[in-house]
């Protein structure tokens, strides 16, 4: 499954992919825009030809998006293969990316929103200390929603036995989870941050869940996540 597409829509207008960073694997959303180019959200690192072909096959690639300061590893191999493309980031993350991302250009979330079109929406949630983005794509009349890191659904595989012996006991181990370790990171206000991400996803709710880390939920989703959330 590394490196290799699979569909979150029976259109195949979204899709995943799952690569390694080193100590674990993080997964990579593409979504067709309304123009026929993909959005790709947290591209890749070591991607296989094979994997950046089927994009540049199908409408290339327009948009490279860092949903968040740390997954931004493989923006230098898209930028290569899809010189065209421009790397978008929330604002919040961009005084890290320029430190850690050298050599990228990152444009602000505002610059990106006019191309969105109807397939795709941006949500940088409320309660926040520094970004970590969600993104929502439409196909076949269903919503599926990318949560960065703090959701996850990790197993054994998706985690070094190192990471998870450091994870796990902090609150960030296998299984459909709220991340309480990246949520240290990442969130001031954990009441305003659950209340804003429970009201975008009833307005839309998803029919799959695809998290930065780990296996997509695509069984009573919705339920599954609002048990979750409830004890945040």
């Amino acid at each position: 499954m590394a490196n290799t597409w699979q569909n979150l829509s029976s259109d195949g207008s979204v899709r995943w992919l799952k690569y390694s960073f080193g100590p674990g694997r993080a997964n990579t959303l593409a979504a067709r825009l309304d123009d026929g180019t993909w959005l790709v959200v947290s591209p890749a690192l070591n991607t296989g030809q094979e994997a950046l072909e089927v994009l540049a096959k199908e409408g290339g690639v327009s948009a490279l998006v860092a949903p968040n300061g740390f997954h931004h590893l493989g923006q230098a191999e898209w930028r290569a293969k899809f010189p065209k493309a421009i790397s978008y980031a929330p604002e919040g993350a961009l005084p890290r990316l320029t430190k850690k991302s050298f050599g990228i250009t990152y444009k602000p979330l505002s610059s990106l929103q006019p191309l969105l079109g109807t397939r795709v929406s941006v949500l940088v949630p409320d309660g926040m200390k520094v970004p970590d983005l969600l993104v929502q794509a439409s196909a076949s009349g269903k919503s599926v929603w990318y949560t960065g890191d703090l959701l996850s659904n990790t197993s054994t595989d998706d985690l070094s036995l190192m990471f998870r012996l450091i994870m796990t006991p902090l609150g960030a181990g296998p299984g459909y989870r709220f991340n309480r370790l990246p949520a240290l990171v990442y969130v001031k206000d954990r009441k305003a941050w659950t209340r804003s991400v429970l009201e975008a996803m009833e307005k839309n709710p998803p029919s799959a869940i695809l998290p930065g880390h780990g296996s997509p939920i695509t069984e009573g989703v919705m339920e599954k996540t609002r048990s979750i959330l409830s004890g945040t």
